[in-house]
């Protein structure tokens, strides 16, 4: 009987751990591995002479594991067994080597390797927006406004239909995703004051070239009011505040500032007030009014208003003082 149980004892702790046994089998340890050692480069895509940081990602080397940068095979001496260093970008479309070479304690080495090819990507934007022709500074978007974005890769100007474009607008990733020759792109300012506009620039073969990204900041539309002589045009310097009226009459200009285009080829509202009487502005230009001397001295108030019916914020309201 004695002999059964143990028997039977045997059998079961053997079922047990044989039961047991297969599970811990499962267990990866591989989950757990370091991660493979690389060399990060800040910017990853650097233009022509901008100051590059190269920073070792190495958790496998021991604590007494030296460290020996170079760049283009020369030995960057201030950075001997620092983890981090820094270096100039050379020409445009040029190749050079960051390398790293870490050696333990008994003399094994190992060398880490980033080629960088320094490039130029600029994004030329072309807000949709009304500015007078006489305007020295650029046109700025505005909400609702339309922008036109274009990517130009100094490597060719000829292989632009050959890249791979992938445009992301805040975020939202334009056109659907990457498109081949695709370096312009348009795009519609939301509420948000600042957005980011990002491309990356990639060969089909899916090396990424160059990347960039830029704030886009939105601008109020802005009226300022300008004399137009029959003899000069425009004049070219604005009335602020007041206006003085010199001879019996004279005419005046509206120009909105950063104002959606369509909104100011085609307003919903366009009307100018007199001493908040609306008027028609007596020209043929719904940006234009002729002022008339009613009095010999005094004051008058002038106001314009334009505006989009669909998007209430695509519009601009101000006026002056008429001094008679």
């Amino acid at each position: 009987m004695i002999t059964d149980m143990r028997t039977f004892s045997i059998l079961f702790l053997f079922l047990l751990f044989g039961v047991v046994a297969p599970t811990h089998a499962q267990f990866n340890t591989n989950e757990f591995g370091a991660p493979a050692s690389g060399i990060d480069l800040q910017p990853t895509h650097p233009r022509p002479g901008e100051e590059v940081t190269a920073t070792l990602n190495d958790y496998q080397s021991s604590l007494n594991t030296s460290i020996t940068w170079l760049f283009d095979g020369k030995v960057i001496e201030e950075a001997a067994n620092k983890r981090q260093t820094s270096f100039i970008a050379g020409e445009n479309g040029s190749q050079q080597i960051i390398q790293v070479v870490l050696t333990d304690g008994i003399g094994g080495k190992r060398t880490i390797n980033s080629v960088i090819t320094p490039m130029y990507l600029d994004i030329i934007l072309e807000p949709q927006t009304h500015v007078p022709d006489f305007y020295l500074g650029r046109a700025l978007p505005s909400y609702g406004s339309i922008v036109n974005a274009t990517a130009l890769v100094s490597e060719a100007t000829s292989q632009n239909n050959n890249y791979i474009y992938t445009w992301q607008f805040g975020n939202q990733v334009l056109e659907g995703g990457p498109i081949r020759g695709r370096n312009q792109v348009s795009f519609t300012i939301p509420r948000d004051p600042k957005t980011i506009l990002s491309v990356q620039v990639s060969r089909p073969d899916g090396t990424v070239v160059a990347n960039r990204s830029i704030f886009v900041v939105q601008q109020e539309p802005e009226l300022y009011f300008y004399e137009v002589s029959s003899l000069f045009g425009v004049k070219t310097t604005a009335s602020i505040n007041s206006y003085a009226l010199i001879g019996p009459s004279a005419v005046l200009r509206a120009e909105p500032y950063f104002l959606d285009s369509r909104v100011y080829n085609n307003p919903g509202i366009s009307e100018w007030e007199v001493d908040g009487r609306a008027t028609s502005g007596l020209s043929g230009n719904p940006y234009e009014a002729t002022i008339q001397r009613t009095r010999p001295t005094g004051q008058a108030s002038l106001n314009f208003h334009v505006r989009s019916l669909e998007q209430v914020l695509q519009g601009v309201e101000d006026g002056i003082t008429i001094n008679f």
